[in-house]
Parts: structure tokens; C-alpha cells; sequence
């Protein structure tokens, strides 16, 4: 497989930009906010917010 270095800059570019989500969903992770749009009232929550209960039952 042959590339110039328009297709280069391309791959580089999408591999950055799917770095930069990973990395942003890693630190909100972290801080304690979830991608779940319930914010944080997994009873009004139509997913049922799963990983918040796994989190509650970890907890001690």
C-alpha cells in the first residue's frame, strides 16, 4: 500500500481527533460525569443509567 502524504495527513488527522474524544471521555470519567444525559437522576432516566448503579453497589 502506496500512500502520499495527503492520505498521511489525512489518517493523522482523523487518528487525533478520535484520540482527543477518547482522551475527553477518559477525563470526564474521571471527575465523576457520565455521558449519560440524565444528569445524574438515573430515575428520571430512560437507559436506566446502568453504570451509575454498578458505581452505587461498588460503593461501601
Amino acid at each position: 500500500m502506496d500512500m502520499n502524504w495527503q492520505s498521511w495527513l489525512v489518517l493523522a488527522v482523523i487518528v487525533a481527533i478520535l484520540a482527543a474524544i477518547a482522551a475527553r471521555g477518559i477525563y470526564n470519567r474521571r471527575r465523576g460525569r457520565s455521558s449519560c444525559s440524565c444528569g445524574g437522576n438515573c430515575g428520571a432516566c430512560g437507559m436506566g443509567c446502568g453504570s451509575h448503579k454498578q458505581d452505587e453497589a461498588a460503593a461501601p
